[in-house]
């Protein structure tokens, strides 16, 4: 073990001892997974999504119409609740004129007249009011009335009707469990002294339990034959060029290991390693593990770029829960590689065979994967013949950590198919290796 490690290092001092290394295993990857990244909407933020106004009127003005407002939110980050969302924007009027926010409200105070005229024409898309009685009549379990205003069909709910139902279902069901409660107490026979302060509690815990949604949808949309999962917005920005990316430079990397073996080979200095006092089992095993250690490398650097881009930028990148998914996910698709690696080393007979070959098998193996482009974007076809490559299996491990939140469980799959194609190249290539 000690020899082979020697090996590994020894060649490992060689290659970062070459001119230009750092160009080649970090200028040029950030370089990349940055313009990449931009490609794929990197900075794209809430602001650059349609913005849907709609007027509020909360005559309640509790905690409960508080809260129903904010599930309104998220249940619809592209809506903008007016006034209480006004924002005067960043480019606004010079000093003297104006301010126009996103609610495109002027100096004149919001009223019901003027949301009927904004609603008219199509400035905003609905009024909400909300009664002065909303949150007592919660509390106590009353039905009460919010009022929604709109020019929509009625028979075809729009979005932004479903979307304030949406909001109004925790409410209610808070609602509904402590009326459910109270009676569950009353029949059997419990004295209530403070039928309120009950309730309040109920419905606070139920609100707390609905909050942590232990049901979720993972909404799929469906176009004829071709399906794009939109949870986690696949392909989204660097959390798509850093994987992709480095996974391309990983196998430019890794394979340049072929052009080294057949320098080594051509100057005698393979011939002589065998010539020393070490197995050919031990020299081979560190030349592998040399490549091995320069993958890893390789993708330390383009997802620790990736880290300090979400700094620099403020901008989310993912890298999702599970870290040792991650790593072994790394570490399984390097191997896949280091083992074509040295079964290309059989092939190749010249320097430019060397060279030709690696930028012909990244080049074709990359974008047929997935590595510039998500490959749910694709023709089904084509995505089969994806998975031919590696490239396909290691991003779709990443993408179902990064994208899903998946864990070490989600991805063994691929890191088991990346195993077994690193097993298959080693077992054809190592019977072949020449070391003359």
């Amino acid at each position: 073990m000690n020899k082979l490690l020697q090996v590994a290092l020894n060649d490992l001092r060689v290659t970062f001892r070459e001119r230009g290394i750092w160009i080649n295993l970090a200028l040029v990857p950030c370089v990349l997974i940055f313009a990449v990244g931009l490609a794929n909407g990197a900075f794209d933020s809430g602001d650059s999504q349609p913005r849907v106004l709609i007027d509020v009127y909360d005559a309640d003005a509790s905690d409960v119409s508080a809260a129903f407002l904010d599930e309104l939110r998220r249940a619809n980050p592209t809506l903008v609740l007016c006034p209480m969302d006004d924002q005067v924007a960043e480019s606004g009027a010079a000093e003297g004129d104006d301010a126009v926010g996103r609610c495109a409200l002027s100096d004149e105070p919001l009223d019901a007249e003027l949301s009927l005229d904004r609603l008219d024409n199509g400035t905003i898309e609905a009024i909400l009011e909300i009664p002065a009685d909303f949150g007592g009549k919660v509390v106590a379990g009353e039905p009460v009335d919010v009022v929604y205003r709109s020019d929509e069909d009625p028979l075809q709910p729009s979005a932004l009707l479903q979307s304030v139902q949406a909001a109004l279902q925790p409410i209610g069901g808070a609602s509904a469990a402590a009326s459910a409660g109270i009676a569950i107490l009353d029949s059997a026979g419990v004295t209530i002294d403070d039928e309120t302060a009950v309730r309040e509690a109920i419905n606070a815990r139920a609100a707390a339990l609905w909050a942590e949604q232990p049901i979720t949808i993972a909404y799929t949309q469906t176009s004829g034959e071709e399906t794009t999962d939109t949870v986690g917005g696949v392909g989204a920005g660097f959390n798509q060029s850093v994987p992709g990316m480095g996974t391309m430079y990983v196998m430019f990397t890794v394979i340049a290991g072929v052009f080294l073996l057949l320098v080594e080979r051509k100057n005698w200095t393979l011939q002589r390693l065998v010539a020393m006092p070490v197995t050919r089992g031990q020299l081979l095993g560190g030349k592998i593990l040399a490549r091995f250690v320069m993958g890893m490398i390789q993708y330390a650097i383009a997802f620790g770029f990736g880290l300090l881009l979400g700094v620099w930028f403020n901008v989310r990148i993912d890298y999702g829960r599970d870290p040792l998914a991650l790593v072994l996910l790394m570490t399984a698709f390097t191997l896949s590689i280091s083992a074509l690696t040295f079964l290309l080393a059989t092939f190749v007979e010249n320097e430019q065979q060397a060279n030709g070959v690696t930028t012909f098998v990244t080049l074709i193996a990359a974008p047929l994967g997935g590595a510039w482009w998500p490959l749910e974007i694709v023709p089904d076809a084509m995505r089969i013949a994806g998975h031919i490559s590696p490239v396909a299996w290691v991003m779709d491990g990443f993408s179902k950590l990064m994208f899903y939140n998946g864990t070490l469980i989600d991805v063994l799959p691929e890191i088991g198919v990346l195993l077994a194609i690193a097993g298959v190249l080693f077992m054809i290539a190592l019977p072949r290796f020449r070391y003359e």
